[in-house]
C-alpha cells in the first residue's frame, strides 16, 4: 500500500469526503422544498435538498474567501511602516 494512503490526513479526508457524499445522497432522495415567492401561490419555487446544501456550501465559501481577502487587505495597509523622513539641519 503507498504511504499516502496510511497518513491520518488522507483517512480523515476520505471520511469527511464520504460523510458529504452520504449527506447529499441521503438528500437527495427528499421531497423537494417548495418556496413560495408570491402569496396565494402566484409564484413558488421548487428545489431539492441537495440543491439548497450545495448552493449553501458555495454561498458560504465565496463570502468566507471574500471576507479573508477583505481583512489580509486591510491588515497589510495597517501594519506598513510609515515612510521614514530625514530632516537635515546642515547650514
Amino acid at each position: 500500500m503507498p504511504k499516502f494512503i496510511k497518513s491520518p490526513k488522507f483517512i480523515i479526508g476520505a471520511i469527511v469526503v464520504l460523510w458529504v457524499a452520504y449527506i447529499l445522497y441521503a438528500n437527495f432522495q427528499m421531497d423537494p422544498v417548495t418556496f413560495y415567492l408570491l402569496p396565494f401561490k402566484v409564484l413558488e419555487l421548487k428545489l431539492r435538498v441537495s440543491a439548497v446544501i450545495i448552493a449553501a456550501a458555495i454561498f458560504g465559501s465565496i463570502v468566507t474567501i471574500v471576507i479573508q481577502f477583505l481583512w489580509s487587505r486591510s491588515s497589510k495597509k495597517a501594519s506598513s511602516p510609515a515612510p521614514v523622513v530625514k530632516v537635515s539641519t546642515i547650514a
